[in-house]
């Protein structure tokens, strides 16, 4: 079996939403030294208590990584204007995700600072990722054509 260069792109997008669903995302240290650490999925509070009001970040993730994998599973069969339509349905997830997250930053900036870590850039990179995947099929799928073209019976 051959692996084409926008299923690649998929695998490397998949383990980076994998790797970002857990890991803290960012931290808002307040005046007094107290530091509260935002995950995809709770907020722990410089109390020890947890705050599950940005899970919306997780489910977006956790949606566009089950995208992602169908994404890769159409791609064995090669259907490509449905490899495109799910690659764009993944950067509009992703565009999302990253204005959820400022929201939910700019709801807790006030009077704190804000440190991002690195699970805040993962996500960017696979809709980079995304990006290229669609590109890369689209020129596979002209390749096709063009060769199917060739291929034509002259009258």
């Amino acid at each position: 079996m051959k692996f084409r260069v926008y299923q690649l792109f998929y695998l490397a997008a998949l383990a980076l939403l994998i790797a970002s669903l857990f890991m803290p995302v960012t931290q808002y240290i307040e005046s007094n030294g107290a530091t509260s650490v935002v995950t995809n999925f709770s907020i722990l509070q410089p109390d020890g208590t947890y705050s599950y009001t940005v899970c919306a970040l997780g489910v977006v993730l956790v949606f566009t990584a089950l995208v992602n994998v169908f994404a890769l599973l159409l791609s064995f069969f090669q259907n490509f204007e449905l490899q495109k339509r799910v690659a764009i349905l993944g950067v509009l997830l992703l565009t999302g995700y990253y204005l959820l997250l400022l929201i939910v930053s700019l709801l807790m900036i006030e009077g704190v600072g804000m440190t991002m870590e690195v699970a805040t850039i993962l996500p960017f990179i696979a809709l980079i990722l995304y990006v290229m995947s669609f590109l890369s099929t689209r020129r596979t799928e002209a390749k096709i054509l063009a060769t199917a073209a060739g291929f034509r019976l002259r009258d």
